[in-house]
């Protein structure tokens, strides 16, 4: 079992992601932005060279990725309304024939090709920032996992109100807090 971790270092215009092993050797870069049509995002090796890019070629809200290998298109990420429209969307990789579920408000998403699950994505936040966790067996797919784990949190819920309520969580000396803020989270989901 092969696991990944993606870190957010910092938010800039252009965010910078390194990817790293266990064992905390660094693999992968990840460069780019993303939500405006013509936007790129791309994973490249330690060394400089550029493996794997996404480019978003349909803004809305299922908006749709074309994925390149060495200049030449492997696939299309496109988000996909669940059963129910905008209640549980799904993503589908069109050539990998992978489909993407999993749970939102968690972060956790799946992935599988077929019915074999391959790929397991996990968002967690701690005191030290944002990261992502990966698992998969094959690791020839790691570079292009590690593009569909950033395209997934692509209208992700507000950043600053997850960091600042984490920040009072901790900090707060009130026995009243996590009552309250059960009762934020049920009112802002609805």
């Amino acid at each position: 079992m092969v696991r990944l971790f993606i870190k957010k270092e910092y938010e800039t215009i252009q965010d910078r992601m390194i990817v790293t092993t266990e064992s905390g050797d660094k693999l992968y870069l990840i460069v780019g932005k993303w939500g405006r049509l013509g936007d790129k995002l791309s994973v490249y090796s330690m060394d400089g060279k550029r493996i794997v890019e996404a480019r978003q070629v349909v803004l809305s809200v299922f908006p749709k990725f074309r994925l390149y290998q060495d200049g030449i298109k492997i696939g299309t990420i496109k988000k996909r309304p669940g059963l129910q429209g905008l209640k549980n969307p799904y993503f589908t990789v069109t050539r990998l024939n992978w489909m993407i579920t999993g749970d939102y408000d968690k972060q956790i998403f799946t992935v599988r090709r077929f019915t074999k699950k391959i790929l397991t994505i996990e968002k967690s936040v701690s005191f030290t920032g944002e990261f992502y966790i990966l698992n998969f067996e094959n690791e020839t797919i790691a570079p292009v996992a590690c593009l569909i784990s950033q395209l997934l949190d692509h209208y992700e819920q507000s950043k600053e109100n997850t960091w600042n309520d984490m920040k009072q969580e901790k900090y707060s000396l009130s026995f009243m807090h996590p009552v309250l803020m059960k009762l934020k989270k049920l009112i802002w989901t609805k």
